[in-house]
Order: structure tokens, then C-alpha cells, then sequence
């Protein structure tokens, strides 16, 4: 029996995402990505899994468009039937990570999976050639599960040797963070681009549940600023997009920035 409440919700859902594609597509951004979600489907292939908006973001919209991939809690033959389904669908961009596991979980990688991001790369690699454009995850301080910050770029130079093409950070907030990291990974001979990666602050709410998640430290200077404005999310998206733009023109000034990359959140 059709459920067309469920139907007319999806049309809605479709919709909202075309539209969003199409204002994104008149920026002119170089690519968007899109998170990894199978949407608790093992082939991946529901109106709402990352494999298909990523084909609607390309095939209708005209959006370069990168396609992350974890392997956390899938096997090897999983995670090449989701990337033979990406190159069918004409998608070429991979950000290969190795995922988060379930919160609380003591999670151990499964005999026929892979233990680290560098794995999965050098399994794309050793698959596809040189099909896909390959990019990792770097952390300019350092990984929260890392042994250490020198050992952490270690991890992130085998993702690079593993065959990697460039490198996007996870979010910082200061020009000087990302500085550091950059001439850090050139001090340790890694020589792909790096990607800053920028989120302009929209909330006082939503930003305390990404420190949270990602275990970063805000500057006291930001959570001062913040502190007087959190029931005004007007002020607060004010204030994110001038610290943003401020930061975005710091890390340009000092020549160490090829690019921008945004962490938007959800469409």
C-alpha cells in the first residue's frame, strides 16, 4: 500500500536538496561534499543515503562533488561494492576516513576490514588506480584519540604515502593553529595541498556540541564574545560570519591557504 504522507515528505526532502544544490552551484565552488550516511541500508541506495545525493549533487546539479567514506564498521567487500556504485555513478572524489565508532562502544577492526584511513586508501589505490581523487583528514592539533601531535602527523604522512592527493583539516579557530600544522607537515615531507578547514560559528548551541564531539578547545577570547550574545542567535551568526571572514583573510595574507573548505552543516 503506497503511504503517501511518507511519499509527499520525500518530494519535500528532494526538493529542499535540489534547490540548496542549485543556489550552491551559482557560488562557484570548486567541489562540495557530502558526508558519509548509508542511511541504515547496506547497498546504500535510499532517497536519503549519501551515495544518492552525492549523484543528484553531480549527475543533475552540476556540482563537483567529493564523497566521504568511512570504513570504520564496514568490510573490505562492503566498502568496494559502495566505491564500484560511486564510479558507476560517475563520482571521482573520495575522502577516505576511517570513522567514528559507535559512542561507548569498544570497537575492534574486523578481520576482513581495515584498521586505519591509510588501509583504506592504499585499498583504493590498489583497486582504482588512479581513478579517484583522494583526500584525507588532517588535525592541526592533533588526532583526540592520537598518542601525540608528532605522532599523529606520522599517521597522516602514511595516509599521504598510502597514496592520498590532498589533505582537508578538521576545524580550528585561529590563523596561527593552522600555520604551525602546515609548516609541520612540510618539515615532515608532506608536500600535498592543504585544505583549511573554516566553520563559520552559527550558534552558540551548535557550536558547544561540535567542541564537544571533536574535543577542540575554543579560545577564550571567542567563548567571552559569545558568552553575552548565546540567546541571540542573530548576533551569534553576526559575529560567526566577521570571525570567519577574519580568520579566511589571515590565513590567505600569510600564503598558506590554496583554498577554503566549509563545514556548513547540514542542508
Amino acid at each position: 500500500m503506497r503511504n503517501v504522507e511518507t511519499e509527499k515528505y520525500n518530494s519535500v526532502v528532494i526538493f529542499s536538496f535540489f534547490n540548496r544544490f542549485e543556489r550552491l552551484r551559482l557560488a562557484c565552488p570548486l567541489f562540495c561534499d557530502i558526508t558519509w550516511h548509508p542511511a541504515g541500508n547496506p547497498a546504500g541506495d535510499t532517497e536519503t543515503s549519501s551515495m544518492t545525493i552525492a549523484s543528484a549533487a553531480l549527475n543533475y546539479c552540476g556540482l563537483e562533488t567529493m564523497l566521504h567514506l568511512t570504513c570504520c564498521n564496514l568490510s573490505r567487500s562492503e566498502v568496494t561494492k559502495h566505491l564500484n556504485r560511486a564510479k558507476d555513478m560517475g563520482i571521482r572524489n573520495i575522502l577516505a576516513l576511517r570513522g567514528d565508532p559507535i559512542d561507548g562502544e569498544d570497537w575492534h577492526p574486523s578481520t576482513d576490514g581495515f584498521h586505519y584511513a591509510s588501509d583504506l586508501v592504499r585499498h583504493i589505490r590498489d583497486l582504482f588506480g588512479d581513478y579517484f581523487t583522494i583526500c584525507v583528514a588532517g588535525y592541526p592539533t592533533g588526532h583526540p584519540d592520537a598518542i601525540s601531535y608528532e605522532d599523529d602527523l606520522r599517521r597522516l604522512k602514511e595516509k599521504v604515502d598510502a597514496g592520498a592527493d590532498f589533505i582537508i583539516t578538521q576545524l580550528f579557530f585561529t590563523a596561527h593553529t593552522f600555520i604551525s600544522f602546515v609548516r609541520d607537515c612540510r618539515q615532515l615531507g608532506i608536500t600535498v595541498p592543504i585544505l583549511p578547514g573554516v566553520m563559520p560559528i552559527q550558534s552558540y548551541d551548535s557550536l558547544r556540541q561540535i567542541v564537544k564531539l571533536s574535543k577542540l578547545q575554543v579560545p577564550a577570547d571567542i567563548m567571552n564574545a559569545l558568552a553575552p550574545l548565546k540567546d541571540n542567535d542573530e548576533a551569534i551568526h553576526n559575529y560567526g560570519i566577521h570571525q570567519a571572514v577574519c580568520l579566511i583573510r589571515q590565513l590567505f595574507e600569510a600564503d598558506v591557504a590554496p583554498g577554503i573548505h566549509f563545514y556548513v552543516g547540514s542542508l
